[in-house]
């Protein structure tokens, strides 16, 4: 017996190419950085394409090339791969953002339909709500990549035709945050890779970032610059490329071993 998948979307899905830039960790745990495009978008999410392999529930920064926009999306999945790329489906962390530019309609209250699925590992049902990337994956693949509290790490889950309890429908609430929690608090990637830096001194050099965050990252060089340098970065950089800058301030600076190490916040 199979489970019918509901097919309403929460918001418009719009199919349009929106240049952007990915960064985050490949399936083998290689940073990387890469120009690409939307597939589609729509407040939820988007469809990307990418060369790069992801994981399942890893975070990637997403940058709209357009008007400057970076959020943290999350790996629902992927979808079906096309040559040498593939497709996958990504959820906005921020729905509020505005990155795509596009005011969303919300959808009337009580109209987002409800999906019973199971963990592929323990067998543990859930009546949830998905977003509409959620949806895209589960319809294409099967399976979606969700948090199970009894496995007590990210699974696979697919559609369920088990006979609904009042259990599962507890299971699919979502949980509320402790007062004081910050739902938005900004996440670092740990990500290692080269980065040109210059200052507006003329120091130039060719760093390592040691994580990034949509408001800023850290790197490590052997160059000297000052608290409050403004800095010119091109992230990633690789040669033969045309450079992409991002503007930023130093805020902090500390000596390592291996050099010394800034902090640096974006320039709106």
């Amino acid at each position: 017996m199979e489970t019918a998948i509901p097919t309403r979307r929460r918001s418009d899905r719009i199919a349009a190419p929106v240049r952007i830039r990915v960064i985050g960790n490949d399936a083998h745990g290689v940073a990387f950085g890469e120009e690409t495009i939307t597939v589609s978008f729509n407040q939820q999410g988007a469809r990307i394409s990418l060369s790069h392999s992801l994981l399942p529930d890893d975070i990637v920064l997403v940058k709209n090339l357009d008007n400057g926009i970076e959020e943290e999306f999350r790996v629902v999945g992927g979808f079906q791969p096309s040559g040498s790329r593939r497709e996958w489906g990504v959820e906005a962390l921020n729905q509020d953002s505005g990155i795509w530019g596009v005011a969303f309609v919300p959808p009337a209250e009580g109209l987002q339909p409800k999906v019973l699925i199971e963990c592929a590992a323990c067998k543990r049902a859930a009546q949830t709500t998905l977003s509409s990337i959620e949806y895209d994956v589960l319809l294409a693949a099967g399976l979606i990549s969700r948090h199970c509290e009894r496995c007590n790490e990210t699974t696979r889950w697919k559609p369920s035709d088990q006979p609904l309890t009042a259990e599962m429908i507890a299971a699919g609430k979502p949980m509320t945050p402790a007062p004081g929690q910050d739902k938005r608090k900004v996440r670092r990637l740990k990500l290692v890779m080269r980065l040109r830096v210059r200052s507006a001194w003329g120091v130039v050099d060719i760093a390592q970032t040691r994580d990034v965050s949509k408001s800023g990252l850290c790197f490590v060089s052997t160059q000297r610059f000052q608290v409050g340098d403004k800095v010119f970065m091109t992230l990633p950089f690789a040669e033969y490329q045309a450079p992409v800058e991002t503007e930023g301030t130093i805020v902090w600076a500390a000596e390592g071993t291996t050099g010394r190490f800034y902090g640096v916040q974006y320039l709106p």
